[in-house]
């Protein structure tokens, strides 16, 4: 019996002792794998569970509302977004809402800033839900010059972000705002250092990893007047790869035919 465990504490230590990989080699194989969000979620249909909580000074809850949205496709092709449910209590059906999607031209513009304007390192390796997974740490390079409206918020932003080895998939992200965020020159919102936002992926049917939930957590300042201090989670279910079976055709009046 001894004998056995002295195996595996030996194999343990084997596996944790692995060389670490290349970064240069590593983050060229990362680069070509990551996706934004939203063109993950353009390929499929699925539910979006949205709960928003407004926060008091102490961080105690004050008000918390949860909407459920269905998102698809309409039969032109354009992202759909139909609130369901609101805390819990099934709505009338509704008119569903169009939503702003990325093209991949942009994405790209995003990407390239995100791996031009930080500097990145391999901190370690870790199992995230059974999976070796890649712990990269990141931040920004003062020097760089971003391209996009994206990466000059990210200029402001530091953290760490797990990747799946085998894969070269984002599965996990911690990040948090180092420098105050201004969105509209400031005059739109200021949103405070220290602002918080985790991120987690998971592979779907064998096939892609997509977001499975994000929270976000901040303190802001809207039009110079209005401060909020809010904690927003999204969870995402229901993931149907998209087809022309998952079209819903829906008029102006909201009705489904």
């Amino acid at each position: 019996m001894l004998g056995r465990y002295l195996l595996c504490a030996a194999l343990l230590f084997q596996a944790d002792s692995r060389p670490l990989p290349d970064l240069k080699q590593f983050l060229t194989e990362f680069q070509k794998n990551l996706h934004t969000d939203d063109l993950l979620l353009s390929q499929y249909t699925y539910n979006e569970k949205r709960t928003h909580i407004e926060l008091g000074s102490n961080d105690e809850p004050k008000k918390t509302t949860t909407d459920t949205y269905q998102v698809t496709r309409g039969a032109d092709g354009s992202i759909y977004r139909r609130l369901v449910s609101k805390n819990g209590q099934s709505v009338k059906l509704t008119k569903p809402e169009k939503v702003y999607a990325r093209s991949r031209k942009d994405e790209e513009k995003i990407i390239n800033d995100v791996f031009a304007g930080y500097d990145m390192r391999i901190i370690g390796r870790e199992d995230v839900d059974g999976r070796p997974a890649i712990r990269i740490e990141f931040n920004p390079r003062r020097d760089y010059n971003p391209n996009t409206r994206e990466g000059r918020i990210m200029r402001r932003v530091a953290g760490q972000a797990w990747v799946d080895e085998a894969d070269h998939q984002l599965v996990r992200l911690d990040a948090e705002a180092i420098d105050t965020i201004s969105i509209g020159f400031g005059l739109l919102a200021k949103l405070q250092k220290g602002a918080k936002i985790q991120a987690e992926r998971r592979k779907v049917n064998n096939e892609a990893w997509l977001p499975s939930q994000t929270e976000v957590s901040l303190s802001a300042r809207i039009l110079l007047l209005k401060g909020l201090h809010l904690r927003e989670v999204r969870e995402y279910s229901d993931y149907k790869k998209f087809n022309v079976e998952t079209v819903i055709k829906i008029p102006e009046d909201g009705k489904e035919n």
